[in-house]
């Protein structure tokens, strides 16, 4: 084993004897947060002002946004996953000509702010609750700057097989439908779209964790 490979260990394993495998996360997979720490308040929302925490990030707003999507997302999955997501995310601000930033924020009363897909002032489209870390700041940069082509074909939508049966599983979750059911909807014509929309499984990808929709040609 090369030295380098024994300080991380050593670091990992003394990271998780005192209860920080949050920490090994951000600090080796993720690398260091970006931007200031937020908080969500009880209506699932971050009540700070976007552009103030672009702006303390040192990042454009659409950017700031999209990391954030991205972390909250599948935050600590392979970059793969980090690609496709964000090119859904631009594709899906592109079709409705809004902006990237308007598209995550979107959502009843909690519209403009930051928070979980499901806050209780407005369902969102994405969550954008957890501050980004540098990995998630770099691949918003280079999708948003053409400097990564979309692996998706055009995808606009996307959601986690697995995770989505875990949530049916939970009765209590008031959220019932299996992925099965959410796939056959999705699919079906008038569903996603008026022609229906198909699955995609970008390389790298493992489609039980995500899949991604795009509009049926």
């Amino acid at each position: 084993m090369k030295g380098g490979a024994y300080v991380v260990l050593f670091v990992l394993v003394l990271v998780l004897l005192l209860g920080g495998a949050d920490v090994v996360v951000s600090t080796i997979v993720n690398g260091t947060r970006i931007g200031p720490k937020t908080q969500l308040s009880d209506d699932g929302l971050i009540q700070v002002d976007p552009q103030q925490l672009a702006d303390d990030a040192g990042l454009g707003l659409d950017t700031y946004a999209l990391a954030r999507a991205l972390k909250s997302e599948h935050g600590n999955d392979p970059d793969a996953y980090l690609v496709a997501v964000a090119w859904a995310i631009r594709n899906y601000a592109a079709e409705r000509g809004r902006s990237v930033f308007q598209v995550i924020t979107a959502g009843g009363n909690g519209a403009g702010f930051f928070g979980a897909q499901n806050a209780r002032a407005g369902t969102k489209y994405v969550s954008s609750a957890q501050d980004p870390d540098e990995r998630h700041v770099t691949v918003a940069v280079h999708v948003l700057g053409d400097q990564i082509l979309d692996p998706t074909g055009g995808a606009t939508h996307f959601y986690s097989p697995k995770a989505q049966d875990a949530l049916a599983a939970r009765a209590e979750s008031g959220y019932g439908r299996d992925a099965a059911a959410v796939d056959a909807a999705w699919r079906a014509p008038g569903g996603l779209y008026a022609e229906g929309a198909v699955p995609v499984v970008p390389p790298g990808v493992d489609g039980h964790v995500l899949t991604l929709y795009r509009r049926a040609v």
